[in-house]
């Protein structure tokens, strides 16, 4: 926790010094210039109340801090949609200078209420991939589940042994320093599992935490008609899976390619339109989950490789840099640390 915290108050100072003198905007440029490359972004929620993100796991960029990156993207990017550059590929056209897409991951509420207004009004297009389990039945995905129990319980330990989770037995603290850390560990655990084990796990999560005791912010989804709705002013819709699982661990070609194209034509009956893309979830992935993206028809899969994509492209492992919830500077930073680094491990097929 300590190192933490330690990390935090370098970002806050160093960055804004390096920042400065130049440093990040030499780096991004000379990362994003290369003939062929194409910088993929990925985003999951954004954010006006910062409540919403209790332990701050990654997943949520706050409002300010998203407009300020939006608009420094906007400078310096040629920013085209992944359908669109797509198209382009298919025809033997390259891609822009300097190409970069923007994408989301999981299908929130935020999107549409506090992401879109702010990407509409830069002109940035993007596209969002949606898992489709649970859309209209006000059903959170499993790790919000798992975060809401966590952040409301007044208990003050999690035994690991009592809830049969994956992993060493062991009771991890639910202290206001640790909280945080236990849940990063419970959703790693739980994320070794198969969906159904995942899910029945969230079920003992639940139960043994009991009701709220604390305040809880709740991560609402979109529902059928609110994904119609960004479809109709623009978003490219993509496909996430029905139940949003550890695709490397189903073993079974048709359930694998079920997860894919059950997925896939509910959003096209939603949209009465192509649902091109694929995001493999929590990018999982490995040589049968692209295979099996590939045979059902997809255009495209996006991974969570965080390296800059170079041509020729791997169309159906597509990197994406994950965004910070970070100030301009401190954003550029871990952005020119992302776009510099090797692709190493991309044809191993890692998560």
């Amino acid at each position: 926790m300590l190192a933490r915290y330690a990390k935090t108050f370098v970002k806050a100072t160093v960055s804004p010094v390096v920042d400065a003198l130049g440093v990040y905007d030499r780096r991004i440029a000379a990362a994003a210039g290369g003939a062929g490359h194409w910088t993929i972004l990925m985003y999951h929620r954004v954010i006006a109340d910062p409540a919403a993100d209790p332990f701050r796991l990654g997943m949520c960029v706050r409002r300010d801090r998203f407009e300020a990156q939006i608009a420094w993207l906007r400078r310096h990017f040629n920013v085209i949609g992944l359908r669109e550059a797509v198209d382009r590929l298919e025809r033997g056209e390259p891609l822009p200078e300097r190409a970069l897409s923007v994408t989301f991951d999981d299908g929130y509420r935020d999107n549409l209420d506090v992401a879109l207004p702010i990407l509409e009004a830069h002109g940035v297009p993007f596209t969002l991939f949606v898992p489709t389990g649970g859309l209209d039945t006000d059903e959170q995905l499993w790790w919000d589940r798992v975060i809401a129990a966590l952040a409301g319980t007044g208990r003050e330990t999690l035994d690991t042994g009592a809830l049969d989770l994956p992993g060493q037995p062991v009771r991890l603290s639910l202290s206001s320093w640790r909280r945080a850390i236990t849940a990063e560990e419970v959703l790693q655990r739980l994320w070794t599992l198969p969906i159904d084990e995942t899910l029945a796990a969230v079920e003992r999560i639940e139960r043994v935490l009991g009701p709220a005791v604390r305040p809880v912010v709740r991560a609402q989804r979109l529902s059928s008609a609110q994904i119609r709705e960004m479809h109709r002013r623009g978003v490219e819709i993509g496909a996430h899976s029905v139940r949003h699982p550890n695709l490397q661990l189903v073993s079974c070609v048709h359930e694998l390619q079920r997860e894919m194209t059950v997925s896939r034509q509910q959003l096209e009956a939603l949209c009465q339109a192509p649902i091109d893309g694929f995001a493999y979830p929590g990018g999982r992935m490995n040589a049968d989950t692209v295979a099996a993206a590939r045979a059902v028809g997809f255009r495209y899969a996006v991974a969570t490789i965080s390296a800059v994509n170079r041509a020729p492209y791997e169309r159906f492992q597509l990197c994406r840099i994950g965004m910070p919830d970070a100030p301009l500077a401190d954003f550029k930073r871990a952005f020119s640390t992302s776009m510099t680094r090797q692709e190493a491990g991309r044809h191993a097929f890692t998560a």
